[in-house]
């Protein structure tokens, strides 16, 4: 998605990212000067280039993390990942 800083340049980000983002990251954006003027009111526009292909967006099996119901309680208990040493 192209989203446009309040300096009135834009950048393309995907949502994950902008969801990230927090407003000291988007000043730091502005500040920096990072994006580039966008005149084209189609650029990167479904109308004139076509949806995406899937192919952007394909993942590994790999990289799916299970479900946390998916996972055996003495897994969970012997990861560091899933508590919190300072509660124990």
């Amino acid at each position: 998605m192209l989203y446009q800083l309040p300096n009135g340049k834009c950048i393309e980000i995907s949502v994950e990212q902008y969801l990230k983002l927090t407003d000291r990251d988007l000043k730091e954006l502005e500040s920096l000067n990072w994006g580039e003027e966008i005149n084209d009111p189609f650029a990167i526009s479904v109308l004139r280039y076509g949806p995406a292909s899937n192919k952007d967006y394909e993942y590994e099996d790999d990289e799916i993390e299970p479900d946390l119901n998916d996972i055996a309680d003495e897994d969970k208990l012997s990861d560091r990942d899933f508590y919190d040493e300072d509660e124990i």
